[in-house]
């Protein structure tokens, strides 16, 4: 059998893809290595505690904004409910060497308050950041559904002015600063890295709302699984693409699997690691020029992570998340700090939907390169030297996050732990970034179209990390083949 399109990779972006195509009438197969579809967002569980591994909250799904036009689009909206975060803080910033705590409120109203309050002699940089945050979302074609399609927002992206080189311009106030580049956490790129326009983007749609989602990343799951179904999407699970085929003159006919069969099709989209896609292609598909700048490209950082479960409810995680900063300066060189040094994100996990949250998750963000010395070891075969690495740098973690957040003390107990290997090992990503391929000034990130008739790419490389991101990306590879001016008329209708 033929299909009119074959997607690789079931995560948000190629979930995403198929049912696009799906619902514009393709016929679509969907292919994943993993034994389901979503890996990542399913998580896992610990002594009847669920712990997220790939979605913990979300901005932009609040009533009329870009995830809630996008889900309500694709056909999921009434299977998810959702999980508002406090209006009034739903991220708390720690700088633990200033003593000082900031709030988060939802909307861009609130926010500029409680930055004015906490920063009175700062009114002109909040104003002049909070407008540019607006102006770079209003810019984003998808993100606003009247944006221009051009190239000029992707070109910011890359040449620039840095996160770091825009507060720099507008403030001397070093705690600003760091409040205002904390969510650089949620991306995994130093201030001094990242394009204030990618920045602005992620983060403005949590300045709009946060929410999180009953049941977490697995009820997202069921629900594109059930709409997969509903709209006749063949998926192959527990598959793996090894190579895809490629005639004579270029075009894209075919998927190749592991197990030897061939799916034959008339376009591809391909959502797996940039890398990754060019080992499936053939010889001479794409320029060495082209082939060079992915094989060059950076990943985000890694991170060491703890997951703890409690014998009592811990409100201090329900509907917030927090963040500790040893200091104003935590965020710059994010990574290639020592963890004492190192900035630290808590979030919520759960026995049960709906209850008080029963455990949490804290991130130490980390470069692979901490875990160098066993990459060539495997899940289930690390040696020694790894196991005592790895309970040293539990111990060090337990002893941070006891210091910084003495109201857990006594609370909770260790459930489990994860290093820069584990990442690569269970992400599927090359160098072990937690968030994939790095979006920063300097660096072309590859774009949904290719050299390679019938083939594109979607992904968190293609746009930015998160659901959004990864739903965006889907839309922007789908574009492509469906029309952008067709999507944006039809989004429009679902606002």
């Amino acid at each position: 059998m033929t299909h009119d399109f074959v997607v690789v990779g079931a995560g948000v972006s190629g979930l995403t893809s198929a049912l696009l195509l799906a619902q514009h009438g393709h016929s679509v197969a969907l292919v994943e290595k993993s034994g389901q579809t979503a890996p990542l967002l399913r998580g896992f569980s610990r002594r009847g505690v669920h712990f997220d591994t790939g979605f913990h909250y979300t901005g932009g799904i609040g009533k009329g904004e870009p995830l809630d036009v996008f889900f309500r689009y694709l056909g999921l909206s009434d299977r998810l409910s959702l999980l508002p975060f406090g209006a009034r803080g739903f991220d708390t910033i720690r700088n633990v060497r200033d003593g000082f705590e900031f709030r988060f409120p939802s909307g861009y109203g609130p926010l500029r308050q409680n930055l004015l309050q906490a920063f009175p002699s700062e009114r002109s940089a909040v104003e002049t950041y909070l407008d540019a945050v607006r102006s770079a979302c209003d810019s984003v074609p998808y993100l606003n559904l009247d944006a221009s399609l051009d190239a000029r927002g992707g070109l910011s992206r890359v040449f620039g002015p840095t996160l770091k080189e825009t507060l720099d311009s507008l403030t001397a106030d070093k705690i600003l600063k760091s409040v205002l580049s904390t969510h650089c956490l949620l991306y995994g790129v130093a201030p001094e890295e990242v394009a204030f326009q990618q920045h602005a983007c992620i983060v403005g749609s949590y300045y709009l709302s946060a929410n999180g989602i009953a049941g977490g990343g697995r009820s997202l799951a069921t629900a594109f699984d059930a709409r997969l179904e509903e709209l006749g999407v063949e998926t192959h699970r527990g598959c793996e693409v090894t190579s895809l085929s490629v005639a004579p003159e270029g075009a894209l006919r075919g998927v190749r699997l592991a197990d030897g069969r061939e799916l034959r099709c008339g376009g591809a989209v391909v959502t797996v690691h940039p890398r990754t896609m060019l080992e499936m292609v053939p010889e001479g598909a794409f320029r060495p020029a082209y082939k060079t700048r992915i094989m060059g490209l950076e990943e985000t950082v890694s991170a060491f992570m703890l997951y703890s479960v409690s014998d009592i409810p811990l409100p201090i995680f329900s509907g917030r998340n927090l963040f500790v900063l040893p200091s104003a300066d935590s965020l710059r060189d994010l990574g290639n700090r020592t963890l004492e040094e190192s900035p630290l994100y808590l979030t919520a996990a759960y026995a049960r939907p709906g209850d008080l949250p029963r455990g949490f998750i804290g991130i130490f963000p980390m470069l692979p390169e901490t875990t160098r010395a066993w990459e060539d070891s495997r899940k289930g075969n690390r040696p020694g030297s790894y196991g005592q690495f790895k309970e040293e740098i539990t111990r060090r973690m337990e002893n941070l996050i006891k210091r910084y957040c003495p109201e857990l003390a006594g609370a909770t107990s260790l459930a489990e732990t994860s290093t820069p290997l584990t990442v690569r090992d269970f992400g599927n990503s090359p160098s072990g970034g937690l968030y994939g391929v790095k979006h920063k000034v300097g660096q072309y990130n590859p774009v949904p179209l290719t050299r390679v008739k019938g083939l594109y790419l979607a992904g968190q490389a293609v746009t930015s990390p998160g659901v959004l991101g990864a739903v965006l990306s889907g839309f922007m590879a789908c574009g492509n083949i469906l029309g952008h001016d067709r999507l944006i008329k039809e989004l429009k209708r679902c606002r």
